[in-house]
Parts: C-alpha cells; sequence; structure tokens
C-alpha cells in the first residue's frame, strides 16, 4: 500500500495542466424550437370531419364534436345518429381524450369506449384513435385516423 502512496506526487508532478478539448468529431446539436403548447381555446368549439381506418381508404365515420372546458359530446353524423360524451385533457401540442362507455349497433350487448389523440392548428385538426370495449380496456377493436375543420 505504501508503494502506491509514493506514485501520487509523481503522477501530480507530471501533469501538465493541459486542459482537455472539445471532441471535433462530435456532431452539432441544432436547437430545435418546441411546438407551441395547446390552449383549452384552441380545443373550444365544434369540430366536423371524417375517420378513416388506420391504414385503409375505408370510411369509419363522419363526426361532428363538440368540445370545450375539458368535455366533449361527439355526434356521429350517420344512422344511427348518437351523441357520446366524452373527457379530454391538454398535453402539450395536443389533448388525449376517452368517450364514456356507449352501445354500439354493429355489437349488440357490447358497450365500447373511444380514445382519442388530437393536435389542433390553424382551424384544422388531425389525430389518431383507437376503440376498446369497455369491460376489456386493453382490446383494441380498431385504430383509425381523423382530421377535420373547426366550424366558425
Amino acid at each position: 500500500m505504501k508503494r502506491y502512496l509514493l506514485l501520487v506526487p509523481f503522477v501530480f508532478a507530471c501533469d501538465k495542466g493541459e486542459k482537455a478539448t472539445a471532441d471535433s468529431a462530435a456532431p452539432a446539436t441544432a436547437t430545435a424550437a418546441a411546438p407551441a403548447a395547446i390552449t383549452d381555446a384552441d380545443m373550444t368549439g365544434t369540430w366536423t370531419g371524417l375517420a378513416k381506418i388506420e391504414g385503409t381508404d375505408s370510411t369509419l365515420a363522419h363526426f361532428s364534436i363538440t368540445c370545450g372546458s375539458g368535455t366533449c359530446r361527439i355526434t356521429t353524423t350517420e344512422n344511427p345518429k348518437d351523441t357520446i360524451p366524452s373527457t379530454y385533457a391538454l398535453a402539450a401540442d395536443s389533448s388525449t381524450g376517452m368517450s364514456s362507455p356507449y352501445a354500439d349497433p354493429s355489437m349488440p350487448g357490447a358497450k365500447m369506449v373511444d380514445h382519442w389523440v388530437a393536435r389542433p392548428s390553424n382551424n384544422q385538426v388531425t389525430g389518431h384513435g383507437w376503440l376498446t370495449l369497455a369491460d376489456k380496456p386493453d382490446s383494441v377493436l380498431v385504430r383509425y385516423t381523423f382530421s377535420g375543420t373547426k366550424t366558425p
């Protein structure tokens, strides 16, 4: 152990006090501006649009949704016309929402829940969603994408 203690002064005596140089091969990092956070005013209003089954051109539904203060009322415009309440939360540049359980005529006896992520910008909205069974929240029945326009 004493042998190693004798080396400590030698190590410091050999130090020339050189400063480490920056690695010139390191990539330059560009600072991109983060997207602006949305506010409730961005979500408030009535939106109309079209939902398509993800990865296809197949229309899932035409919709109208009225939102504000953390709640929405989704109205499908096809038969049967139905209004489904939902809630949403703001999350950076988007909002995440979830409907109340509702009965869908295409699945007799089952209740479904609609989950969605929307990105409103300049009176336009885009996003994606998925439908699950209310009693089996990890079951994804269908995934969809949507786009719409804010009604003045």
